[in-house]
């Protein structure tokens, strides 16, 4: 199956994080982080003050989805420090959509979109990192399928450490805080079927199940299956019970999350495997930022003989962010009349975002994916 890219955006800085908004209403906004050292007027600092790394988020909206020529417009950019990851909200508060960013100096902060030319920040949050060269690495809300006023958010830090907090009343509170890793926490997720259990990974090679209703000085479990750093999870929105994991060791594991001790299935795709996007109405894909070796489509409708569908190589650098717009379109795949044909003579055609780091590029692209092509 071939893509088509329609655009490619030169973003200044390096490029690490796409999110389309999940949000009915909102589907076509794009954010689109990036974070970039900034290099000393010396050769090396000598003075131990720590490093500064800046960062820009863009806000974009799609235009001309309908055509065979969709593009991204710019609405607005915001100038900060840098952007490790980005997280929307996955349902409106007091109806409007919200994301969350985590920075190079440690911060969680909260954005509000007011419309498409004006995003406010709501409130920020320092996190207890060691010290001022701790990086807040990545976070998700509990609310993909949760949807009670208990509103949390998830965060891990470039010290090992996780944080939870409570969003209420357009503040942060932390509810708890605890060192999960030794090294980098790459990555923190709910369990989004059960907003109890959160999962961590982290550079010490461990993937950990955590129940925040207990003490978290002891993991749930603690698995060893990766032999690299973990540092992507996701759950299914669909299937109750999957969850998938990504690794450095270039490996995507699929798990059964009430059996964690062996994952069901395992694919290669010769890249640390950064992030991870289940295709969010059917599950039936996994979009991967796989770093070195660009971002796959795999198909996942059968445990036991995943398919890569898509293998996109137009990026030159560390493949690091990508996303599915969440109002890709079905059509009819035939001239046929359409009373004759059966639902499965359609294909799907998926609208995605993808960025890479030092080549500091974004590119919208499209596919069909069809089940009988």
């Amino acid at each position: 199956m071939t893509a088509v890219t329609h655009q490619t955006i030169d973003t200044l800085y390096s490029a690490d994080s796409i999110e389309w908004c999940p949000i009915p209403g909102f589907e076509d906004i794009m954010l689109c982080g990036t974070y970039q050292l900034e290099e000393s007027k010396d050769d090396a600092k000598t003075d131990g003050s720590p490093q500064v790394r800046v960062g820009r988020l863009y806000m974009y909206k799609l235009e001309n989805q309908s055509t065979s020529t969709p593009k991204l417009k710019l609405c607005t950019s915001l100038d900060m420090p840098g952007i490790l990851d980005i997280k929307w909200s996955y349902q409106t508060i007091n109806g409007r959509p919200y994301f969350g960013v985590v920075n190079s100096v440690g911060q969680i902060k909260v954005f509000v979109v007011k419309n498409e030319d004006m995003v406010v920040m709501v409130t920020e949050e320092q996190l207890d990192v060691v010290n001022d060269d701790g990086l807040g690495l990545s976070l998700e809300w509990n609310n993909m399928l949760n949807t009670s006023d208990e509103t949390s958010v998830i965060s891990s830090d470039s010290k090992g450490g996780i944080h939870v907090h409570k969003f209420c009343e357009g503040c942060l509170k932390e509810i708890t805080s605890w060192k999960a890793h030794d090294f980098e926490a790459w990555i923190a997720a709910y369990n989004q079927w059960d907003i109890n259990t959160v999962y961590t990974g982290g550079d010490d090679c461990r993937l950990k199940g955590w129940d925040l209703r207990m003490d978290p000085k002891s993991p749930v479990f603690t698995s060893k299956r990766h032999t690299m750093g973990v540092c992507s999870i996701q759950s299914n929105p669909v299937k109750e019970y999957q969850l998938a994991t990504g690794s450095y060791d270039e490996n995507m594991l699929l798990w059964d999350s009430r059996k964690m001790k062996h994952p069901i299935t395992e694919l290669n795709l010769g890249g640390g495997i950064w992030r991870i996007k289940w295709e969010p109405k059917t599950a039936d894909y996994i979009l991967t930022a796989t770093m070195y070796n660009g971002f796959h489509i795999v198909d996942i409708s059968n445990n036991d003989d995943l398919k890569i569908c898509c293998h996109f190589k137009e990026h030159e650098s560390i493949a690091y962010g990508a996303d599915w717009c969440r109002s890709s379109q079905s059509k009819v795949q035939s001239s046929a009349d359409v009373s004759e044909l059966d639902c499965e003579s359609k294909t799907t055609e998926y609208i995605i975002g993808t960025c890479s780091f030092y080549d500091h590029l974004c590119k919208l692209w499209s596919i069909d994916l069809n089940k009988n092509g």
